[in-house]
């Protein structure tokens, strides 16, 4: 780790030699990322599952613009995570970025709009899924089903952040917000 800023080469190698699984498979990674190898990085994070650097790249890529190679990322990520006790926490992050990586394709690709925020909802309902106490995961899913999806998901939704966090705000509000206009096409006042 002395290294990765001084030598990346010869941390990248040190990496190999030490073999210690993921931990240096993912630092393996940053080596790389320092010599400029980004796609060989991005392999090794996605073996090592590194869920906070994958999600880290894919949403930059986001936000240039690559949103299909993006959610490739993820989506790669998700199919080597599982739904068990211990990656159950970085499957839910890799779903929630999934899920803001489909809202910001939809902002540029209006003709695929609403199947890009269906699949966002998706993803969101996921990430709720499986970390069902995140109030981020369950206030991304709710303001996006307010905003393009099911007013009623959306009112369940904010109440579960509700008996988690009694009188967070922003929960509050949309709550508010709904029962006035009981539509889902109502913008939320804080980003999901």
């Amino acid at each position: 780790r002395a290294l990765l800023l001084t030598n990346p080469q010869r941390a990248l190698r040190e990496f190999d030699l030490a073999s210690c699984g993921a931990a240096c498979t993912a630092e393996a990674g940053d080596a790389l990322v320092r010599m400029g190898r980004l796609d060989e990085a991005i392999d090794h994070y996605i073996t090592a599952k590194a869920v906070s650097r994958v999600s880290e790249i894919a949403l930059v890529l986001s936000q240039w613009g690559e949103h299909n190679r993006a959610a490739a990322l993820v989506e790669a990520l998700i199919g080597k995570l599982r739904d068990k006790f211990l990656e159950r926490a970085d499957l839910a992050r890799a779903y929630a970025t999934l899920g803001k990586i489909e809202l910001d394709a939809a902002l540029g690709k209006p003709a695929q709009a609403r199947e890009l925020r269906r699949a966002a909802i998706a993803a969101y309902a996921s990430a709720s899924r499986l970390a069902s106490f995140n109030e981020g995961y369950l206030l991304s899913y709710a303001f996006a089903q307010m905003q393009w999806g099911d007013a009623e998901a959306a009112r369940r939704a904010f109440e579960r952040v509700l008996e988690l966090h009694p009188h967070q705000s922003d929960a509050e509000a949309a709550l508010a917000r709904l029962a006035r206009n009981g539509g889902p096409n109502v913008m939320p006042s804080a980003s999901p």
